[in-house]
């Protein structure tokens, strides 16, 4: 049986719940618990890649995507189990992708110098 949402929401959360009913019921959300950060989160590694670099997805296959560090962050990577740099990129806009989205992120591990910034 679906539990009753709680009587006191914000506007937003009562639109939500209105459009899609119980699938955003907080009772039946599992999120996983949230990682500890590092014993030593002071002294993390340092980001490989810098504001206003120019980098590319690393390619496995014809196309890929590339464009300019914006931001950054240090969050855990549960694909590698472990904590790691992660890079906004506001995409060139000749990359495949920027027909349909500006921007997007990606772990440092997926992403190198695009060729232009290798060439420098």
């Amino acid at each position: 049986m679906a539990q009753s949402f709680p009587r006191k929401r914000s506007r937003p959360l009562q639109i939500i719940h209105r459009t899609f009913g119980c699938a955003l019921n907080l009772g039946h959300l599992h999120l996983p618990s949230a990682p500890d950060l590092p014993a030593a989160f002071l002294q993390v590694e340092m980001p490989r890649f810098h504001l206003g670099d120019r980098l590319r997805w690393i390619p496995y296959g014809n196309e890929t995507d590339w464009g300019l560090v914006m931001g950054r962050f240090y969050g855990y990577a549960p694909h590698s189990r472990r904590w790691q740099w992660r890079y906004l990129i506001w995409l060139d806009p000749a990359s495949p992708s920027a027909a349909w989205v500006r921007a997007d992120i990606a772990w440092e591990d997926d992403l190198e110098p695009s060729d232009q910034e290798a060439a420098r």
